[in-house]
């Protein structure tokens, strides 16, 4: 329905005082049967109870999500795997040009290279400190 200035409208409609009357009588209060009124209380507390949880499928979300329960998931031979996996089987999947793929490839070759040389390092520290 299309609304415009010039649409008649019945104001007198709603003035008129036995609409009025028919509101009212429609509108008395009652006394509330106290086992309603729990009911209604409980569903009120159930809904804002469900608000603070959030949806469904937020809660199914964060149960799927992982969790951090194992160190050796960020430890430097896991990293040193996960980048070598990208290497070996992401990006020659890309799709991309090939010079873009082979420096991709030589970035992530360095950062191996890199984390191979720390951890080497690292560990001669710790056996100079065992030597000690």
């Amino acid at each position: 329905m299309k609304i415009a200035a010039d649409r008649n409208v019945e104001n007198d409609r709603l003035r008129d005082p036995s609409v009025a009357a028919r509101v009212d009588k429609s509108a008395t209060s009652q006394a509330i049967d106290p086992d309603r009124q729990i009911d209604f209380t409980r569903a009120v507390e159930n809904s804002r109870s469900r608000r603070a949880r959030g949806s469904l499928l937020r809660q199914l979300a964060r149960l799927l999500l992982p969790t951090a329960s194992d160190p050796s998931l960020y430890g430097n031979e896991r990293s040193i795997e996960l980048l070598q996996h990208v290497v070996d089987n992401v990006l020659p999947r890309l799709g991309t040009e090939s010079d873009v793929t082979e420096l991709a490839a030589q970035v992530l070759n360095e950062e191996i290279d890199q984390r191979l040389q720390w951890e080497e390092a690292r560990r001669n520290a710790e056996a100079e400190e065992s030597d000690r």
